[in-house]
């Protein structure tokens, strides 16, 4: 059961949410939803305000139609609902429409709070109950379109999953844009991309501990002195785990000093969780806080402000940061992965393969592991927050593009998932070679892969590395959480 109060909403319940866990409304954040409400109708009643009586983007020093009050927001509502390309999968659904129901009743929106609620109800409740989002649409100053989607199938003017159009919910025209106030749906993304690159940094660890014993690596790099020269938090939590998983070995190091995909792991791999702490941050932070544009105060300060908290930026950085830090774990893996297939220093034999001459082993995982690299080289290369664009008679003249970040996450997990189960398939068959017995939580592991195909002669090995991906998503290679 998950309770959304406005303030404590955090990534890991997000992700319960998206499993189907029962959604419920703290009373104390659904009064304060309420004072948010009587105070933006009482400012309302006194000053302009955008998008309740007036116009919107460049139309925003224009009144509503005072003939027509009543039809004015639903009518920005339909204008907006524009989204195009794949429709989003059920679970990134959940997830926005709880970040949205919670963001109201933090309570600076100053919509009705049965919007909240009805938001909310969305998010646990059938799937074919769900409105139809589509991905495409947005430029990081609010997810427009995809809300404006979720408003029409509110108001049964669109279809749900199910293809049933009944009304749902009674929108009254003021609560049109505050709806639409949010960048949920990036957040949703930003919120799943982050806890699947924070497990699977955690799963990277142990993976490279197993092509460490196998590669006969030298632990100096990982020890305390690295610790000391190297003193960023990411870089100290994987010296330190290293060291817990490799210092029982009993590794005869081979090299004084071993190629980078070895020596360098702290300092490349550091990065990565160090940035998705940051992202974790910046999504919680923006998850738990009214954005909405106007936002109400209520209290003796009772007052509405317009802003630019629609501007993503801090989101949009965060994202690309964290795309950019997986593009060096990523380079690291493929390294080991070319090293236990091809170095001879190592005694292995080349690519793992048989003593019949012209075996090719898992040779294929290189190109694997190189087309996985290019991958998330690509959805990281060009950071989407350089981009920027005028719109809206120039009233609009800069987005942050998160959205377009955000999109970027599903493919680039997707990738170096495959990249980490190359890894393993190639470890494993390392160490079977090798006889090593290993002992800890890293023998634990190496047991866990034990149904990984067996034998060295030439076969199909897409199966091995899909039966890697699985166990990728359970212990002991996957942590039950992350925790730096």
């Amino acid at each position: 059961m998950i309770r959304l109060d406005g303030r404590t909403l955090t990534l890991p319940s997000l992700s319960q949410v998206c499993s189907g866990a029962t959604v419920l409304v703290d009373e104390s954040a659904r009064l304060r939803a309420i004072d948010g409400q009587w105070a933006a109708e009482r400012i309302a009643a006194v000053r302009p305000l955008y998008a309740r009586n007036t116009g919107v983007g460049a139309n925003r020093d224009q009144p509503s139609d005072d003939d027509a009050p009543t039809d004015h927001g639903l009518a920005i509502l339909r204008s907006h609902a524009a989204g195009w390309g794949d429709c989003l999968a059920p679970r990134r659904i959940r997830c926005a429409l709880a970040i949205r129901a919670n963001q109201m009743l933090a309570g600076g929106s100053g919509a009705d709070v049965d919007l909240a609620l009805a938001l909310a109800s969305l998010a646990d409740g059938p799937e074919g109950d769900l409105p139809q989002v589509h991905r495409n649409g947005a430029l990081g100053t609010s997810d427009l379109t995809a809300l404006a989607e979720v408003g029409m199938t509110l108001l049964g003017e669109r279809p749900r999953a199910n293809g049933d159009r009944r009304l749902s919910y009674a929108m009254r025209s003021v609560d049109a844009l505050p709806l639409m106030s949010s960048h949920a749906f990036t957040l949703a993304d930003g919120a799943l991309g982050c806890l699947d690159l924070q497990r699977l940094s955690q799963v990277a660890l142990t993976v490279c501990a197993l092509s460490w014993v196998a590669l006969k690596g030298n632990l100096e790099a990982v020890g305390h002195a690295v610790r000391t020269v190297t003193p960023f938090p990411g870089a100290i939590f994987v010296a330190s785990h290293m060291t817990n998983l490799l210092a029982t070995q009993g590794i005869e190091p081979i090299h004084l000093q071993d190629f980078f995909g070895l020596r360098t792991w702290p300092q490349v791999h550091g990065p990565l969780i160090d940035r998705l702490a940051d992202l974790q941050f910046v999504v919680e932070t923006s998850i738990n806080t009214s954005s909405e544009n106007p936002v109400f105060l209520t209290g003796p300060d009772e007052s509405a402000a317009h802003h630019g908290a629609f501007q993503a930026a801090y989101l949009a950085l965060a994202l690309d940061a964290s795309l950019l830090a997986l593009t060096r774990s990523a380079r690291s893996g493929q390294s080991r992965i070319a090293h236990l297939l091809t170095d001879s220093t190592t005694g292995l034999p080349r690519f793992l393969a048989d003593v019949r001459e012209g075996s090719s082993g898992l040779l294929i995982g290189e190109y694997v592991a190189g087309s996985a690299m290019a991958s998330i080289r690509d959805h990281a290369s060009s950071p989407a927050s350089v981009q920027t664009i005028s719109i809206s008679a120039g009233v609009e003249d800069d987005a942050s593009f998160a959205s377009v970040a955000a999109s970027r996450f599903p493919p680039a997990v997707a990738s170096y998932r495959r990249l980490l189960a190359v890894e393993l398939v190639c470890a494993v068959r390392a160490l079977r070679l090798r006889g090593t017995p290993l002992h800890g939580l890293l023998n634990e592991a190496f047991d866990a892969c034990a149904g990984l195909p067996n034998g060295m002669a030439d076969r199909d090995v897409e199966p091995d590395f899909s039966a890697a991906e699985e166990l990728l998503d359970h212990p002991p290679l996957a942590p039950s959480s992350f925790a730096r």
